[in-house]
Order: C-alpha cells, then sequence, then structure tokens
C-alpha cells in the first residue's frame, strides 16, 4: 500500500503495469485513499481483455443471466479456484456440474443430503450398485482424487465378457 511519503505520480505509473486481475482486486477488495483507488480504476483495460475475476453472484443475480447453467459452468472451467458451495446451493445447478466437482466435496464437505439424493435414484433397488459404492467408500479420498461423475461411473456393472463359440 502506498505510504504519505511515495509521490502519486510514481504509483499511479506502477498501476499501469498490473494485470488487470490485479487492477480488479484493488477496485473490488483493497482498502486505501480515495486516490489509490480512482488512480486504479483509471488505468485503462482494453475492452476485449478479460481481468480474470470469477465474480460469483447469487441466484437472484444468476436468473437474470440468459444462460444460468452456462454461468456456473464457466465458474467450474475457471482456472481459479473457485466457491464450489456457490454452485453446489444454485438452484441452476445440473447433475452434469455436480459430476465435474470432486467426490469428496459432494459426499463430505458440502451438502451431502444432495449427495445422498442422486445416490438413491441412481442405485435404486440394485444389490449390485450399493454394494459398488460400499467398495467405492473404503478408498481414501485423499490419495485418489476423484470426481462425482467418476464415483457414479463406477458404480455401474461391468459387462461380462462376450462368449465367443
Amino acid at each position: 500500500m502506498p505510504t504519505k511519503h511515495t509521490p502519486r505520480a510514481a504509483v499511479a505509473d506502477v498501476l499501469g503495469g498490473l494485470h488487470p486481475a490485479e487492477l480488479a482486486w484493488i477496485a473490488e477488495k483493497a482498502g486505501g485513499p480515495d486516490w489509490f483507488l480512482a488512480a486504479a480504476a483509471a488505468v485503462p483495460m482494453p475492452d476485449d481483455e478479460d481481468d480474470g475475476v470469477v465474480r460469483l453472484v447469487d441466484d437472484d443475480e444468476l436468473g437474470k443471466h440468459p444462460d444460468p447453467t452456462a454461468v456456473l459452468q464457466s465458474w467450474l472451467d475457471s482456472p481459479a479456484t473457485v466457491e464450489i458451495r456457490a454452485v453446489m446451493k444454485s438452484r441452476y445447478r445440473t447433475l452434469e456440474h455436480l459430476r465435474q466437482i470432486p467426490a469428496d466435496e459432494i459426499l463430505t464437505r458440502h451438502e451431502p443430503d444432495v449427495a445422498l439424493k442422486i445416490l438413491l435414484e441412481h442405485c435404486g433397488r440394485k444389490a449390485e450398485r450399493w454394494e459398488a459404492l460400499a467398495a467405492a467408500m473404503t478408498f481414501d479420498y485423499d490419495d485418489e482424487k476423484i470426481t462425482f461423475g467418476q464415483l457414479l461411473d463406477s458404480l455401474e456393472p461391468t459387462p461380462a465378457p462376450a462368449r465367443t463359440s
């Protein structure tokens, strides 16, 4: 943060060399004197430049977007660490979104009731799927990171090898 001893013009010159994501962070999160925040906001950013900041919005704002599920997908596709809880809590989430999230996030950390409902629907009355789930739950999630989709897919019985005559 600039001090009262740093010339404001020198600080403004340095701001021009920052990445757009850094400038966006300053504008949204940094505290500081008004002149500093104004100088950061005044740095021009090309119109086609993505500032790299993922902005999470609530479902009310998300509902105003023409394709809320696409916005959720963009959060999952972002190279930044995204708050998975925002995707999990959204009423616009789909099974395809949930399939991309690490299984341990869904099963233990966020909304286990969501996972339970999906598992009940997926396994139904098929004992072999419940047995496969029990077997899958014995491995250590820290050693083997799989997505919820990979977990669901692993519950499918493997087809018997075709017999040749």
